[in-house]
């Protein structure tokens, strides 16, 4: 048993829109192929960046003189950086597409993860009365105020 891991869940088009899970922590597919894991998760933005970087770098080792040592040393915390972040980079190009992240599932896997997230969907579904459905945004609970009683 691997443990339990968190996901963020972001929804674009409500409640028959699409849905996308995004895990938390550190991903070695990111510290590996750091500019294509970003490309392949559509962070294009944060892709072309560290692409740039490791660009400037070459130029830099050719141009300039700079060590190779350092270069790699370089490459390795850009890489270590990816990996740590690269999730966040991706949450913000979900962001960017007009995701909005809608809640926080868990799971051993992600289809653990999914199906407990959809379960408590459709039970929240379930319960409210059939005209808030249409109304409200990804099938939440209208905003209630308390009446106000003059004094």
């Amino acid at each position: 048993m691997a443990g339990t891991l968190l996901y963020t869940v972001h929804e674009k088009g409500g409640v028959e829109g699409e849905v996308e899970f995004v895990r938390e922590g550190f991903s070695v597919l990111a510290f590996i192929f750091t500019v294509l894991w970003l490309w392949v998760r559509r962070a294009w933005l944060a892709g072309f960046v560290v692409l740039g970087i490791y660009l400037l770098l070459v130029f830099g080792q050719r141009a300039m003189g700079v060590p190779e040592y350092l270069n790699w040393a370089i490459q390795a915390v850009v890489a270590v950086g990816v990996g740590i972040f690269g999730r966040d980079f991706q949450r913000a190009a979900l962001t960017r597409r007009g995701f909005v992240e809608t809640g926080v599932s868990t799971g051993d896997s992600i289809e653990e993860a999914e199906m407990r997230y959809f379960g408590k969907r459709i039970n929240q579904l379930a319960v409210l009365p059939p005209d808030v459905h249409a109304s409200t945004p990804h099938g939440a609970a209208p905003h209630c105020t308390a009446p106000v009683i003059p004094a």
